[in-house]
């Protein structure tokens, strides 16, 4: 006899064996028993969870001759040929192949035709979704009031693409996955059936990677069980066949991940590939481990029961998350998903699972949640100072004695001021301390960021223009370091130095060189005009607007 596989093998063939499907069984068995047979059902959920499983008993249930409690009994003609797959009275069309409407009309040709052996005729459509538009028409008057004798169990994976007109005429049953507790269970049946052994954490391994579908753990263990030694199967082989990475070196990855450290984060991704292990394989890995760190961090207890492992690895757990916060753990997760889409169309795999990991190494001040808390803790502390000293007035009178003087200066200094604005330097007047600022955030820059150190060093501090620190730069650097400096994320790390330096938030520009040549002159011109009209009177000073835009 030809070998059969494990998820066809064991295939339910009582309601009793369907595992991690109570709500469903339930309701269907006791249609079948009170006679109640809907004219058209839909089975939706995930692969592997028992949909077409579920109808084919269900077809065998109903056409049954000697039912026993509202299952099959397995014995009679009408079990026997269905089984057998030797009667007429059920019919199983695949969708995916079978989606015209010609597909459709040809099967609707039949329905008139009784039964031959049992009571009803069966049509059980799998991948219903996968229908043409107009094959779901021509479905439609038939699927609402089909013979007596008839029943349609539509079967699909994406029930969200069906038509409301189908949705509508159908009794709907959703599968859900099924606990891996259950596919452990059943595993061990199958096993001792065969008398094999296998180790606990290798059904583990086998129930996790099944993601909830009873069939791709069935043929997973298959594999297992084709290469298993001396009749026992081993975490170790389920790894091999899985290409997966075994939990240990996922845990050191991620204390890697946790102290930033780079060159051993590289050391390790090299040690996976000369391994042979898959790049998108241990970016999903890794993405379920970054989920398994924040489960235990939201989760205080009973964290174990949701990640479906021991109570030894959920304390491992717990000891791991703890170096990493919050706000972290979601932009690595973010950061690895990702990846791992995008890595489906990189020519050199390797290549995107190294600029993952030392993204996820790099120190992010602008996604700090921490450093973000901080900076707003401190303008808080600043702004409750600035009201502080409004409402003791000494803002105010300062304010007031400089408006009392003004007037009395004002004809005096104007004429001066435009003569000395046609000899005022480019540059705007420094603050007392803004070089030193500048210099001790210079000194953070070189202990804390090297490369935006490297950048900045050499390069003309050129003033302070209302909070924002500006520096030169040469034109002839326009395309390297002016592009490198203008980017956020560096502009971000200078001010955060700049502000402590300073003890005030304060921002940063890198300015061109030659727009500030370009500047000058309509500066100068602009405070020169200003100041002989307030000495002068609008009335009396005439600006010639030709000559001043040359």
């Amino acid at each position: 006899m030809a070998y059969q596989a494990l998820y066809r093998k064991w295939r339910p063939t009582t309601f009793e064996q369907v595992v991690g499907q109570t709500a469903t069984v339930k309701t269907l068995r006791h249609q079948i028993e009170a006679g109640r047979i809907a004219h058209a059902y839909l089975f939706c959920g995930c692969r592997g969870t028992g949909k077409t499983t579920m109808a084919k008993l269900m077809s065998r249930a109903i056409n049954c001759l000697n039912p026993q409690n509202g299952d099959p009994c397995g014995e009679c003609d009408a079990c026997r040929a269905i089984m057998n797959e030797t009667t007429m009275d059920v019919l199983e069309l695949d969708a995916a192949s079978n989606n015209s409407v010609d597909n459709i009309r040809e099967l609707l040709e039949q329905v008139r035709y009784p039964a031959q052996v049992g009571r009803y005729k069966v049509y059980i459509i799998d991948e219903v979704h996968m229908l043409s538009t107009a094959a779901f028409n021509a479905l439609l008057k038939t699927l609402e009031e089909p013979p007596g004798h008839v029943v349609f169990i539509l079967a699909t994976t994406e029930p969200q693409k069906l038509p409301a007109t189908i949705l509508s005429r159908v009794q709907r049953y959703d599968f859900g996955r099924i606990p891996s507790s259950l596919i452990v269970e059943r595993m061990r049946l199958a096993l001792d059936d065969m008398r094999m052994e296998a180790e606990d954490e290798a059904l583990r391994m086998v129930a996790r990677a099944a993601e909830g579908a009873m069939r791709d753990a069935f043929s997973i263990l298959d594999m297992c069980v084709a290469g298993a030694e001396n009749g026992k199967i081993t975490a170790a082989q389920v790894r091999d066949v899985l290409g997966t990475s075994d939990r240990e070196f996922l845990f050191a990855f991620a204390g890697l991940l946790a102290g930033r450290d780079a060159g051993g984060v590289m050391l390790k991704v090299d040690e996976l590939m000369r391994s042979g292990r898959e790049p998108q394989v241990f970016l999903r890995e890794l993405s379920a481990h970054c989920r398994a760190l924040l489960t235990v961090k939201a989760v205080e207890r009973d964290a174990a029961s949701i990640l479906d492992v021991t109570e030894e690895d959920e304390k491992r757990y717990r000891e791991q998350a703890a170096g990493f916060s919050d706000m972290r753990l979601l932009r690595m997760l973010d950061l690895f998903m990702r990846a791992e889409s995008e890595m489906r169309f990189a020519s050199t795999p390797r290549i995107g699972l190294e600029s993952a990991v030392l993204h996820a190494c790099e120190e992010n001040v602008g996604e700090s949640g921490d450093a973000l808390l901080e900076r707003i803790g401190e303008l808080e502390a600043r702004l409750g100072k600035l009201e502080g000293d409004i409402a003791s007035g000494r803002l105010v009178a300062a304010e007031g004695a400089d408006k009392s003087a003004a007037p009395s200066r004002k004809r005096e200094a104007a004429v001066g001021t435009a003569q000395a604005a046609a000899t005022k330097p480019a540059t705007a007047p420094v603050p007392s301390d803004a070089k030193g600022v500048w210099e001790r955030a210079l000194s953070i820059l070189a202990k804390n960021e090297p490369p935006i150190f490297g950048l900045l060093k050499n390069e003309r501090f050129l003033g302070v223009k209302g909070t924002s620190y500006q520096v030169l730069i040469p034109f002839a650097k326009k395309d390297f370091s002016f592009v490198r400096l203008n980017q956020p994320a560096r502009r971000e790390r200078i001010a955060q130095a700049l502000s402590e330096a300073a003890g005030a938030p304060v921002q940063f520009e890198a300015v061109l060189e030659q727009d500030v040549s370009e500047k000058k002159l309509d500066s100068v011109r602009d405070e020169a005009q200003q100041s002989l009209i307030e000495a002068f009177g609008r009335e009396t000073v005439q600006i010639d607007e030709e000559k001043s835009s040359r």
